[in-house]
């Protein structure tokens, strides 16, 4: 008994120590370990499997690695083995990484590498430069409301620590909330101690994405012109009987972007909701710039993102309505026809000069504006301007213009008139004349909230309630219409449907979905936040992943085609595949292996090494669906360059290190695919002086000779598919009957794996 005993000790002092130098348990934390058999057993498993490298000295990280391993208790050997030497290899850096791996395994009975790795982000790293860099480009856009509000706002450090998770799915947390915390006590000074916080008042820098605003929140700052008086409300209610009237209201001087799909939806939601309507309205009041082509294309984004309107109405509707509300602006006192220059009239502005035409009677001002309307002033020579306040530090207060001479003739209106509103005049009228209950824009336009109440107080219109909200920005993107406008213009892309826009049309073409896209909107959300806050495009990216993966049926593909000759095979065997493997029996498509396969250029290497899981000479890997294995045992060139594999089907037992998707010869077609990828290399190219520089030079990549299933040359424009291994993919409208074009919409996983070394 004694010495059975004595035997144990040694033992437990031995495991023990293993226990602290291998898996980096305290003293106290190892004798706690030691009095649970089974977990002991399980943390013992995986400390002889990582010893099996007699070289290996783990880190302390890895070591909590080994311990986190050991505390899933459904880990069957060979995933033990396999995720110990993913640990041990440095590919999988984190604990978030190893439950996503051990998620993976324990819902597929049988795995495929390639497969498991972009599910759990293994071979991904987040250095901690790249979270510095996203973490300080970040403070810095928040910093003039993390100054504002300091460490009052509890939350501070964890809507931040979200924004970062977003962007570095597989970044260190603890990391990451370290050099927050750093980077916000550089700023803002040290953050004070709990009893300091007590005393004062909870307040928030980051508003929570909402993806239903409350009608009692979409009220702004408050003006004592936007008070209706009970007459005009009268009459208001009247029209409306109690109901939300929004409208969407766009210029059509270009194409719709993913920006306005925002807007759109915000407020067709805001009214539908709320049993009330939405107009789509055309602020179309510069004939410069506007053309039919234009009205057109919005109509039909609107249609394809599910709306439809209540009215369809025009601002150019209301010229003659608005026309006599400038006279009756001019006869009470409060507008004055200005004949200076506009280079002047922009220099007196911003000097806050008043003009010399502002106190001419009414009557004189009067004749000169029905002069304008007549055509006796050339452009430039005269305009109109509401007398408001030029002393005010608002500019938008200081005498805005409100009509000026155009000779242009006009889309909708043709060549009817020859002075047209601007859209300080415009924009407030026909939202009273229309009874719109919330007038909703972005925040760039908040500075004309007080011009906009003044002109509806100055002719006693009725006002709507005014809401703005922070404008759409996404990552490696620009949404301003200028830079657009360059973009096109300047053949950097292939015009305003080129899929690395991001208008709708081209979003459409590049295979995202309304639905996609509504649901990208829903998630970012509507808030007061502000402009410059930044949304990863890895959410776009997300929604429609989460869309394809239930919807787009697989299908064999393979875009960089190597040539594999199977020596040994003897005849065809068909295959029924499923279109969807989470629902086999829904549907299937049938493939054929032959003699001759395609593989990817890119799962082959004339020299192996161990990260590497596709094909080199002398290596056995998987052919995907078929029930045996190949090894390369010549390597065909035509001087450097590899123009087939010869390979043998082999007999053996052991799991393959990868597992390859193929297509045969029989079954291939010969198709165009275009590989798009982001069209800047920063995060943030607006905030860019020389943003041209920043284009990313292989945005595109266009491959002539890559093989699809022949069941595809059937596909319709924008049917959509998942290649196998390689992403989701569209039907590009430049396809010709059988000559199939398709476009790259995302790939299979947020972090684009590197093949090889």
């Amino acid at each position: 008994m004694i010495i059975r005993r004595y035997i144990r000790n040694i033992m437990e002092s031995s495991t023990k120590d293993l226990f602290i130098r291998f898996a980096g348990l305290s003293a106290q934390k190892a004798d706690e370990t030691l009095k649970n058999p089974q977990f002991t057993q399980r943390l013992l498993d995986v400390i002889d499997l990582a010893k099996s490298n007699p070289s290996f000295i783990p880190t302390a990280d890895q070591s909590k690695l080994f311990y986190s391993l050991a505390s899933i208790q459904k880990a069957t050997k060979p995933h033990q083995e396999l995720l110990t030497n993913y640990i041990i290899s440095g590919r999988l850096p984190s604990v978030s990484q190893l439950e996503a791996a051990a998620e993976y395994l324990r819902s597929h009975t049988e795995y495929i590498v390639q497969d498991l790795e972009s599910f759990a982000g293994i071979g991904v790293t987040v250095s901690e430069d790249q979270l510095k860099s996203t973490i300080t480009e970040l403070i810095h856009s928040e910093e003039k409301k993390i100054k504002e509000i300091g460490w009052s706002d509890k939350s501070l450090v964890g809507n931040l620590l979200k924004r970062v998770k977003v962007a570095h799915k597989w970044g260190n947390p603890v990391q990451a909330k370290e050099i927050i915390e750093k980077k916000l006590e550089e700023l803002i000074g040290a953050r004070p101690s709990d009893e300091e916080m007590k005393k004062k008042k909870p307040t928030t820098v980051f508003d929570e994405p909402v993806k239903k605003e409350k009608l009692s929140t979409c009220i702004g700052r408050e003006l004592k012109s936007a008070m209706n008086s009970e007459e005009l409300m009268k009459k208001h209610l009247k029209f409306t009987e109690g109901k939300v009237m929004t409208r969407f209201p766009p210029e059509p001087n270009g194409y719709l972007h993913i920006g306005h799909a925002k807007a759109m939806r915000f407020s067709f939601n805001m009214a539908s909701e709320n049993n009330g309507h939405t107009y789509l309205r055309f602020d179309d009041t510069n004939p410069d710039k506007e053309s039919e082509e234009f009205i057109e294309n919005i109509k039909k984004n609107v249609a394809w993102l599910g709306y439809t309107p209540w009215k369809i109405t025009h601002a150019s509707d209301y010229f003659q309505e608005m026309y006599d509300l400038a006279v009756d602006l001019i006869k009470r006192g409060k507008a004055y026809v200005d004949e200076q220059p506009w280079a002047l009239i922009k220099e007196q502005r911003a000097n806050k000069i008043e003009s010399p035409y502002r106190n001419t009677g009414i009557d004189e001002n009067i004749k000169k504006f029905d002069r304008m309307r007549k055509g006796f002033y050339a452009e430039g020579e005269a305009c109109l301007r509401m007398k408001i306040d030029m002393s005010n530090s608002n500019p938008c207060m200081r005498d805005p213009v409100a009509y000026r001479v155009k000779f242009t003739p006009h889309p909708h209106s043709g060549d009817l008139w020859c002075l047209y509103p601007t859209y300080d005049f415009e924009h407030c009228i026909v939202d009273s004349i229309e009874n719109i209950t919330h007038s909703l824009c972005t925040l760039e336009f908040e500075i004309r909230r007080d011009s906009y109440y003044w002109l509806l107080e100055a002719l006693d219109l009725y006002r709507a309630s005014v809401w703005e909200y922070s404008r759409l920005n996404i990552s490696q993107m620009v949404m301003s219409k200028r830079k657009l406008q360059k973009l096109v213009e300047e053949k950097y892309v292939n015009g305003w449907d080129d899929p690395r826009l991001p208008t709708l049309n081209g979003l459409r073409r590049r295979g995202y979905t309304a639905d996609s896209i509504n649901e990208f909107v829903d998630t970012v959300g509507v808030t007061r936040r502000g402009n410059e806050n930044i949304i990863n495009i890895n959410v776009l990216e997300h929604c429609i992943r989460k869309e394809l993966d239930e919807k787009a049926p697989r299908t064999m593909a393979v875009v960089e085609p190597l040539q594999v000759n199977l020596i040994n095979f003897i005849e065809t065997k068909a295959l029924d595949i499923p279109c969807y493997p989470k629902n086999p029996e829904k549907q299937k498509y049938q493939v054929n292996a032959n003699k001759t396969i395609y593989i990817e250029k890119s799962d082959f290497l004339e020299q192996d090494n161990q990260n590497f899981f596709g094909l080199s000479l002398n290596k056995v890997v998987g052919l995907k669906y078929l029930g045996f294995k190949v090894k390369c045992v010549k390597v065909n060139k035509n001087g450097q360059d590899i123009e087939s594999l010869d390979c043998e089907i082999v007999e053996d037992n052991s799991k393959p290190k990868g597992v390859l998707h193929w297509i045969s010869d029989v079954d291939a077609v010969n198709c165009e695919v275009r590989i798009y990828d982001y069209l800047f290399k920063s995060l943030n190219p607006a905030a860019i002086d020389e943003w041209i520089s920043d284009l990313n030079p292989n945005s595109l990549k266009i491959l002539k000779g890559a093989k699809v299933h022949k069941g595809l040359l059937g596909a319709n424009i924008e049917d959509r598919f998942q290649f196998e291994r390689v992403g989701y993919f569209v039907v590009d409208c430049d396809s010709k009957g059988e000559n199939k074009v398709f476009n790259r919409i995302v790939t299979l996983v947020e972090t684009k794996k590197k093949k090889g070394n």
